[in-house]
């Protein structure tokens, strides 16, 4: 038990004087030093893994592109599953770090079908009218009114199946804080009715940034990244 602790507190030493000069001079992160810290990853003790893990994830601050791209190489090529677990968490958290959180409205609102005179002809629509509006919300900068009725997204109709809000709301989601998104409004009724293009500002999620985001986010970056080493791995194969 003793020498079990000894090899855990040696190795932990180890790690901790190979790495000091991290976080404060860039110029060391290279590809190399970064294999040894992937390969530390696989340490026997819990300590060092947790503590290389730690040291990833503060150089993927400093250089995501560089980190990300290195741990992904190293984890298509290496057989260690504990190896595998922690790069893929690892690059999970690089890329959840550098999303902004979901957009905002900041609207109540209820799924609305309308009947609207189009150039002469009469058209059944999806819409969705707002109920209330959240004060010192995109919405209420942007001089939206409870009552008022979005037909369409970006310039595009709500789809015919399914409910307007639950559409205009996983638009919303999808979108980032500071993207900006055209709401096709419309405001009063028969003669009184007016039409408008409304642009505005997405908010912060008042919840920040969600789990799932942040899994679709690094779903889609390691799916594009298997799909260039698939095509690399052929093209190799191809060259004679």
């Amino acid at each position: 038990m003793l020498l079990t602790n000894r090899v855990i507190v040696l190795g932990i030493i180890a790690l901790t004087s190979w790495t000091s000069g991290f976080g404060q001079d860039v110029d060391i992160l290279n590809s190399n030093n970064l294999k040894n810290l992937f390969n530390s990853l696989g340490h026997e003790s819990y300590e060092v893994r947790q503590k290389t893990q730690n040291l990833i994830l503060d150089q993927g601050k400093i250089n995501k592109d560089l980190v990300l791209n290195e741990s992904f190489e190293f984890y298509i090529k290496t057989k260690d599953p504990e190896v595998k677990y922690r790069l893929r968490s690892s690059m999970l958290e690089i890329i959840g770090g550098n999303l902004k959180p979901e957009g905002f409205i900041g609207i109540r609102m209820v799924d609305a079908p309308m009947r609207i005179n189009n150039d002469g002809e009469i058209e059944n629509i999806r819409a969705v009218r707002i109920l209330s509006v959240v004060p010192n919300t995109a919405a209420s900068k942007a001089g939206l009114r409870p009552g008022d009725q979005i037909t369409r997204l970006d310039g595009e109709k709500f789809p015919n199946q399914g409910l307007a809000y639950v559409e205009l709301s996983k638009y919303i989601r999808a979108k980032s804080s500071g993207e900006n998104v055209k709401l096709s409004v419309t405001r009063g009724f028969g003669v009184n009715m007016k039409k408008m293009d409304i642009d505005i500002k997405l908010g912060e999620r008042p919840e920040g940034l969600g789990s799932n985001r942040k899994v679709e986010a690094f779903n889609e970056w390691f799916q594009k990244n298997l799909e260039k080493n698939e095509k690399k791995l052929s093209d190799n194969l191809k060259t004679p």
